[in-house]
C-alpha cells in the first residue's frame, strides 16, 4: 500500500497541470449541466452564446482531456521496451497498475461523481434512490474510458506514438464502414444467440481488462497484441459461424393484410413524363432516395404503429441490384393519419440502369404496434411542473410549440395525444396554431443502455416534446404544407399521455405494379 500512495503522490505532483485543467474543464462542464435549456431567454447574452455555440464541446472536450491526462499518467513509467529508468525501482507491477487505477478514481471519478450528487440536487431529483445508478455510471467509466485508453497507452511508447495509432485506427475503422454500406446484405435486425451473445461481450471487455494487467506484468508488446487480436478473432469468428438468432423475417411474423395492425396501400403515382429525376439532385450524389406514397387506415384507437423497416424488390431478379434489403424506417400511423411517404436508399448506379423501366415493385414492411397503458389525462400549468412519467418539464418560453422536459439517466417512454378542439390556445394562424380537426401526436420508446454501455456523464438529460400533427388526404388536395407547421402549447392545454407497451411485431406485403424507379424520386406527402 505504501508503493501504491507513493507512485500516486509521486503522479500527482509530476501531472499537477494536467490536474488543474481537468479540473477546470469539469467547472465549465457543471456550468453547462446547469443550464439544460440553453436556449432561454432568462440567460444573458455572453451565457446565451457561451453556451448554445460552446457548450457543444465542453463534454467531448472534458473527456479527450481525461484520455490525454490516462495516457501521460500510464506513459510516465512506460511499458513498451525494458531501458525504461523506473524497471531499475523495486516497483511491484500491480503496485504500479492499482497506482494509476487510483489516480483515475481521485482525480476524474470523484470529482464528478460529486458533480453527479450536486447536479441532482440542484433539479430536486431523489439524490438516495439514484445513488446505486450513479455507482454503476461511475463504474461504466471505467470499462469504457479507462481501460479503453489503458489498453491504447500500455501499448505506446509515448503520445506521438499513441496519437498515430488512433490515427490509424480511425482510417482503418471509416474504410471498413465505407466498404460495409458498399456490400450491405441490408439484414437489419439481426442478432447472435444470447448465450454467444454474453460470450462476446465479455470476452471483449475482459481483453481489454487482460491485456494492460498482461503488458504490466510482462512488458511485451507483441504478447499482449497477440493476445487482444487472438480475442478479437475469435469474436469475428463466432459472428461469421453461429447463426443468427434473430434475424427481420424471424422476428417480424408474416401476416396477411387483414391481419395487420394497419390497412395500408398504394396512392396512385404520378408519372414525370420521362424527366431525368424529378427531385433534381447532382449526379455526383452516390445514392438516390425512392419516396413511396401509401394511404393508412385502420389503426386501431390508443395504438400507434411504427414502421421500422423497408425492402423493396422487383419480379426480376436481374432488375434488383439496386435493392438493399431491409432498411429502417421509423416512420409513426396514428389512428388518424391518412396518409405517409416511405422512403427507401438505393444506388444511384444501379438506380440509372433501370430508372425508366416499367417494373413490378414489392414493398415488404416491418410493423411494430404499441398499445397505450396507464393513460391519464396532464394539464400543463403555466409554470414548471414535476411528472411521474415526464419528470420535470415546462413550457418553452422561446417556442411554444415545445415541452422542455428534464430526466434522469434516460428519457422516458411515453404517448401523448393532443385534441385541438380542447384547446384553450387562441386561433392565430400566424403563431402557428393548426386546423381544428388536425390531432396531433408525440412518441418516445424508454431509452436504456446495457452495462456496461450506461456509461455517462451526467445523471440529468434533457429533451424536448413535439406534436407531430395528423397526415390528412384532405390537406394534400388542398396543397396544405405538411410540413413546418407547429401545433401551440398554452397553459392549460390537456394531453392524454400514457406508457408505450410492445403488441407485436408482423411483417406485411404490398405490390405496385407497372411503375418505373424515376416516378418515385418526387416527394409525396411526408
Amino acid at each position: 500500500m505504501d508503493q501504491i500512495l507513493h507512485i500516486f503522490k509521486k503522479d500527482a505532483r509530476r501531472h499537477w497541470p494536467e490536474i488543474v485543467i481537468s479540473f477546470a474543464l469539469l467547472a465549465l462542464f457543471t456550468r453547462h449541466e446547469l443550464h439544460p435549456w440553453q436556449n432561454s431567454p432568462d440567460v444573458g447574452s455572453l451565457s446565451l452564446f457561451f453556451l448554445s455555440f460552446w457548450g457543444h464541446y465542453i463534454t467531448p472536450a472534458l473527456v479527450l482531456f481525461w484520455a490525454f491526462l490516462i495516457i501521460r499518467v500510464i506513459q510516465s513509467e512506460s511499458l513498451v521496451g525494458d531501458r525504461q529508468w523506473w524497471v531499475t525501482k523495486p516497483y511491484e507491477w500491480w503496485n504500479l497498475f492499482l497506482a494509476k487505477v487510483l489516480f483515475f478514481f481521485v482525480f476524474i471519478c470523484v470529482p464528478l461523481f460529486h458533480v453527479h450528487l450536486f447536479l441532482l440536487d440542484k433539479f430536486h431529483f431523489p439524490v438516495r434512490s439514484n445513488l446505486s445508478r450513479l455507482l454503476l455510471m461511475e463504474l461504466a467509466m471505467f470499462f469504457t474510458l479507462f481501460l479503453l485508453v489503458a489498453v491504447l497507452a500500455s501499448l505506446t511508447k509515448n503520445f506521438a506514438q499513441a496519437l498515430l495509432t488512433v490515427a490509424v485506427i480511425v482510417v482503418a475503422g471509416a474504410g471498413l464502414a465505407w466498404l460495409g454500406s458498399r456490400f450491405d446484405s441490408g439484414e437489419d435486425g439481426n442478432s447472435q444467440p444470447a448465450i454467444v451473445d454474453h460470450f462476446q461481450s465479455l470476452l471483449l471487455w475482459g481483453s481489454f481488462l487482460f491485456v494492460p494487467l498482461l503488458q504490466y506484468a510482462r512488458r511485451n508488446r507483441w504478447k499482449s497484441l497477440g493476445v487482444f487480436a487472438a480475442a478479437f478473432a475469435v469474436n469475428m469468428l463466432l459472428s461469421a459461424l453461429v447463426p443468427n438468432a434473430k434475424t427481420t423475417d424471424t422476428e417480424y411474423r408474416l401476416v396477411q393484410l387483414p391481419q395487420a395492425p394497419a390497412r395500408l396501400d398504394f396512392r396512385e403515382i404520378p408519372r414525370m413524363a420521362g424527366t431525368p429525376d424529378a427531385n433534381g439532385w447532382s449526379e455526383a450524389i452516390p445514392d438516390v432516395y425512392l419516396n413511396v406514397p401509401i394511404s393508412v387506415s385502420g389503426v386501431a384507437p390508443s395504438t400507434m404503429v411504427m414502421v421500422d423497416l423497408v425492402k423493396l424488390t422487383t419480379d426480376s431478379p436481374k432488375d434488383s441490384r439496386w435493392s438493399r434489403g431491409w432498411k429502417y424506417q421509423h416512420a409513426e400511423l396514428w389512428p388518424e393519419d391518412q396518409l405517409r411517404s416511405l422512403s427507401y436508399e438505393v444506388n444511384r448506379k444501379e438506380y440509372e440502369k433501370v430508372k425508366t423501366v416499367p417494373m413490378n415493385i414489392h414493398l415488404e414492411l416491418a410493423l411494430s404496434e404499441y398499445q397505450e397503458t396507464d393513460a391519464r389525462v396532464l394539464t400543463i400549468p403555466r409554470d414548471k411542473f414535476v411528472d411521474t412519467t415526464l419528470g420535470i418539464c415546462r413550457l418553452s418560453p422561446r417556442l411554444s410549440e415545445w415541452l422542455e422536459c428534464l430526466s434522469t439517466f434516460n428519457e422516458p417512454g411515453f404517448m401523448a395525444t393532443l385534441d385541438p378542439q380542447r384547446s384553450p390556445c387562441p386561433k392565430d394562424e400566424k403563431n402557428g396554431t393548426v386546423s381544428e380537426e388536425a390531432v396531433s401526436h408525440a412518441w418516445q420508446f424508454q431509452n436504456s443502455f446495457d452495462f456496461p454501455y450506461f456509461a455517462g456523464y451526467s445523471p440529468v438529460v434533457d429533451y424536448t416534446i413535439w406534436f407531430r400533427r395528423t397526415s390528412l388526404l384532405s390537406d394534400l388536395e388542398k396543397k396544405a404544407p405538411l410540413r413546418g407547421t407547429s401545433v401551440v402549447l398554452c397553459p392549460g392545454t390537456e394531453i392524454r399521455l400514457s406508457k408505450p407497451l410492445l403488441k407485436r411485431k408482423v411483417r406485411i406485403k404490398l405490390d405496385l405494379n407497372d411503375v418505373r424507379l424515376q416516378d418515385l424520386t418526387g416527394p409525396f406527402g411526408r
